[in-house]
């Protein structure tokens, strides 16, 4: 009888903290699935403007040449570096030219903003908003 009192007692706040560690982990890899999107991005898209500037051919967001690059193509670039998460790319956003400032320098803004559900098969209430940003200097 004691047993079944004992883990009648401790047996919920087991599941609860063994859940709890599960979505803390769940939350923390999609933070860093969305900063690896908009850092790969920001920094294919500062390569593109350099490449642009030299009058190369050769672009990271191939085969799209360097001088047709758009925002569209920088968000679904992120969308596609975001760590195996399927995010779609309108979280993403890209800031039009010398309107972000970035430090000391002027530049675009590569940013995420992702509604993150905590206990997403039981509650849906529960929700935090994760944000990822990233400069290029131009």
């Amino acid at each position: 009888g004691s047993t079944l009192v004992e883990c009648t007692l401790t047996l919920p706040i087991f599941w609860l903290l063994m859940f709890g560690i599960v979505q803390a982990g769940l939350l923390l890899w999609t933070q860093v699935g969305l900063q690896h999107g908009v850092e790969m991005a920001a920094r294919c898209a500062s390569v593109n403007y350099a490449a642009n500037q030299a009058n190369l051919n050769t672009s990271c967001f191939a085969p799209t040449a360097p001088n047709a690059v758009t925002s569209s193509i920088v968000q679904s670039y992120a969308a596609k570096n975001s760590y195996g998460l399927n995010l779609p790319a309108s979280i993403f956003t890209v800031a039009p030219l010398n309107t972000a400032t970035c430090g000391s320098n002027t530049g675009n803004k590569v940013t995420a903003t992702y509604q993150f559900n905590l206990i997403h098969y039981v509650f849906s209430v529960f929700s935090v908003t994760l944000n990822a940003q990233s400069c290029y200097p131009i």
